[in-house]
């Protein structure tokens, strides 16, 4: 199943970023989920939820404005409604994403975050949305890049610290030449990726198919899908392993916002229908 993809796009990014849910939506609280809830979310009547911006269409915001928007934004709001709670977004760099949740400044990381085998040593994730990995670049390019293999021996700049990073290194070790291997450089927003293709220092970049098409769809005619879609994957919610109590109060929520249909209408917003999951699991990843 290939997702299919619709919003604003915006390469803008924030150092720190809060916005509360008002408390008008609270009337949607679900009781029997709020009800699993830790008794220190409870009182404290709010989710400290970390994000890395910017990735439309999951979660971005417009230049020059604080206002966050995206899929996760809105299911994030959703859910903490549920629990009836406040929602605080907090903006990190992609490799403290992590940090900031096993170490407890943040209740859980929401940010088109991928579970892989090797992070459920440290997290539990929700498995809630598909995605796959694709290659890109600018269509100056089209005529000496059309395939996988004609990278090999070129520069790919790569968001810091993802999984696009491992991915492209294990392409490159099965596809290149031993001395034409594809450079991978390490760099941490998608705006910075495109700068680097448009100077010639890179060329060509990854990322998941939905922020791809959004990209293409915002900027028609400007770059190209290069390659196959690779790694299906999920994104997943992601909590400490001692906050199984919290992971099952979200996945509570999650459930009701499934069953009233909200969660497939939030997918329609941003025209992500097709990347919807049947059922959501807890740590679904196997390899």
């Amino acid at each position: 199943m290939k997702p299919t993809f619709s919003v604003i796009q915006r390469l803008a990014s924030a150092a720190l970023l809060g916005l509360a849910v008002s408390s008008q939506a609270m009337a949607a609280k679900d009781e029997a989920a709020a009800a699993k809830l830790p008794d220190s979310v409870r009182t404290g009547g709010k989710l400290n939820l970390t994000i890395s911006l910017a990735y439309p269409p999951m979660e971005y915001n417009d230049a020059g404005s604080t206002d966050l928007k995206g899929f996760d934004i809105d299911l994030a709001k959703a859910i903490a409604e549920r629990l009836g709670l406040a929602v605080d977004f907090q903006n990190v760099d992609f490799p403290q994403l992590i940090p900031q949740v096993v170490t407890g400044r943040s209740d859980l990381i929401m940010t088109a975050f991928s579970d892989k085998v090797e992070r459920q040593t440290q997290l539990d994730f929700i498995d809630y949305f598909q995605t796959g990995n694709v290659f890109y670049t600018a269509t100056e390019l089209k005529d000496s890049v059309k395939t996988e293999a004609d990278l090999c021996g070129k520069t790919i700049a790569v968001a810091t610290g993802t999984s696009w990073v491992t991915w492209a290194e294990d392409l490159s070790k099965n596809t290149c030449a031993a001395d034409k291997q594809m450079n991978v450089i390490q760099i941490p927003t998608q705006a910075e990726h495109i700068m680097q293709i448009k100077q010639g220092r890179a060329q060509a970049s990854i990322i998941g198919l939905e922020g791809l098409l959004d990209l293409m769809k915002q900027e028609p005619g400007k770059f190209y899908q290069i390659g196959a879609v690779g790694e299906i994957n999920h994104y997943g919610i992601a909590f400490a392993k001692q906050n199984a109590q919290l992971r099952d109060a979200v996945l509570a929520a999650l459930n009701g916002l499934k069953a009233d249909g909200t969660y497939v209408e939030i997918l329609d917003r941003y025209g992500l229908k097709e990347a919807g999951v049947e059922e959501f699991t807890v740590n679904g990843a196997k390899k």
